[in-house]
């Protein structure tokens, strides 16, 4: 935990001090790095009275980096600080989550975040979530990245974790990583060989080979006491000599050992002193150190349950909150959607409402336009006419009967207004509706009749002899054609649901019902011309 303080809190350091003045930031954390290397334990109780305190520098770093483009590497930073804040404020999973926020935003050249966030995730993976594998992808990652860095210090972090994890899947690999963290630190930094002999000692005690083991704890006794820190290599030591019933050594070292400083410690020596004991066949006191032992480890399992069990509680009610405010947020999560989904529907209602009547207006006046130019044509056609045949003024009575017919109804229903009240619109639709259900005279249809068969030589008697399959309506629409009708007027008479649809059926009366490869025009042109041939079914 020493170096993932250390890193964490100089990444810290360089962040607040490299954010251009961006915000203020806490000078306790500066202290605490000009601490670390000569009083380490003073640095590491500082660091861990702010982080438990406060994460609002980090929390500052984070937001402004976040806003800020070109600034990945500081953000990076900012993430495996934050990861390591969360992680000392027991928050494993939040930890987890920032350390790969910082994996995902490292650059693929930045070897050294890379690296410390994957030997940050491994950690978890190994003392979280009990996953050594993920864990060993991770560091031998880690490894590459400082290998490419060139960084000797964390390659030999690094491969003291993959022999640590290692041991208890393939000893030899953990031996190989041990080894070469050893050769590494000789060249690089001679005292921090003597740790990881004093953990590869203790890896050669596990396969009872003792003699390998106690050469390199009598090693780390003679020449690396004051750089390992470690009491467990004085356990390894004395009991490799023990093992080799090495007696006088194994007392010797263990009259050198310091106080033991935690129960652990004291787990050992008692451990120690008991194998002793028991190889001077001295059995009284090997019941007493046995008795100590097996009292200690009792007191530290209770007390390691205890922790658990106040954990889980803590824990338990922390996600009995969570799951209460999820559930509540779900709730209004739920009515909101629901709120919004209405409202959406809504306005598209309305919308649509609005569109079609303002479509409906466009229509009326189009339809106002066109009965008013050709109301202006036939008075046209009539005043410049000295005569005007009886047949004619039928045809324009009947017209004239209809186009007023249908002026008025526009006129008392299809006036546009500026704001439109919903009510209105709906009743426009009314209006809309009614206007387009126009169901012409049968004197305005006998006149029609009349006035186009006089005029066309009885045409309306030879189609219908001709072509016996037309219906009534396709006599109508042939008149109204006949009649030269405009487009819009037609549409109403024959409840057609747009302009387009006069056209198409048009061309299908001709083409379809009566058979005919011509157009309208050309069939009157030829009925006119007296060529039935071109008629024959």
């Amino acid at each position: 935990m020493r170096y993932s303080f250390h890193i964490a809190l100089v990444l810290l350091v360089m962040l607040v001090t490299g954010c251009g003045g961006a915000y203020r930031y806490d000078s306790r954390l500066a202290a605490a790095d000009s601490l670390m290397h000569d009083l380490p334990d003073s640095a590491l109780a500082l660091i861990h009275y702010i982080t438990a305190t406060s994460d609002s520098d980090i929390n500052r770093a984070l937001n402004y980096y976040r806003r800020h483009d070109g600034e990945r590497e500081k953000l990076t930073r900012a993430y495996i600080y934050k990861g390591a804040v969360m992680e000392e404020l027991g928050h494993p999973d939040s930890a987890m989550l920032y350390y790969k926020h910082a994996e995902a935003t490292a650059a693929p050249t930045d070897y050294f975040n890379l690296g410390y966030s994957k030997i940050r995730i491994a950690e978890l993976y190994q003392q979280e979530y009990s996953q050594d594998s993920a864990a060993i992808i991770r560091l031998n990652e880690a490894r590459r990245h400082f290998i490419q860095l060139k960084d000797s210090n964390f390659l030999i972090i690094t491969l003291s974790k993959l022999g640590a994890i290692t041991g208890t899947k393939s000893v030899d690999s953990s031996k190989y990583y041990f080894t070469e963290a050893i050769r590494l630190a000789k060249s690089y930094k001679p005292s921090l060989q003597y740790t990881e002999k004093s953990k590869l000692s203790g890896l050669y005690l596990s396969q009872d080979d003792y003699l390998s083991s106690n050469q390199l704890a009598m090693d780390v006794f003679n020449h690396g006491r004051e750089d390992c820190m470690e009491w467990h290599f004085y356990y390894y030591a004395v009991i490799s000599y023990v093992m080799l019933n090495k007696l006088d050594s194994a007392q010797f070292v263990l009259s050198q050992t310091p106080a033991p400083s935690d129960k652990v410690d004291s787990l050992l020596w008692y451990k120690a002193q008991a194998e002793i004991a028991k190889a001077n066949h001295e059995y009284e006191a090997y019941a007493d150190f046995t008795s100590f032992y097996k009292d200690l480890s009792s007191s530290i399992l209770s007390t390691n349950n205890v922790k658990e069990i106040t954990k889980s509680e803590f824990d338990y009610d922390v996600k009995q909150l969570e799951n209460q405010k999820f559930s509540l947020l779900k709730l209004n999560n739920t009515y909101c959607f629901v709120i919004a989904i209405a409202c959406f529907f809504l306005i598209i209602l309305v919308y649509l409402l609005r569109f079609n009547y303002k479509n409906h207006e466009k229509e009326m006046m189009s339809i106002k336009n066109e009965l008013e130019l050709a109301l202006q044509e036939l008075n046209s056609y009539q005043q410049n006419q000295n005569s005007i045949s009886e047949l004619f003024a039928i045809r324009m009575s009947a017209i004239n009967e209809l186009y007023q017919d249908i002026r008025v109804k526009i006129n008392d229903k299809g006036r546009a207004k500026r704001i439109i009240p919903l009510s209105s619109v709906f009743s426009s639709m009314d209006a809309r509706n009614e206007i387009l259900d126009i169901h012409p005279s049968d004197s305005f249809w006998e006149k029609l009749r009349l006035s186009v068969n006089g005029e066309y030589n009885n045409i309306l008697s030879f189609i219908e002899k001709q072509f016996p399959n037309l219906s009534e309506k396709d006599i109508q629409l042939f008149c109204l054609l006949c009649a030269n009708i405009p487009p819009q007027v037609i549409k109403l008479c024959m409840g057609y649901s747009n302009v387009r649809t006069v056209s198409n059926y048009r061309i299908k009366l001709i083409n379809k019902k009566m058979g005919l490869d011509i157009s309208f025009d050309d069939f009157i042109k030829s009925y006119m011309n007296d060529d039935f041939n071109s008629f024959s079914s």
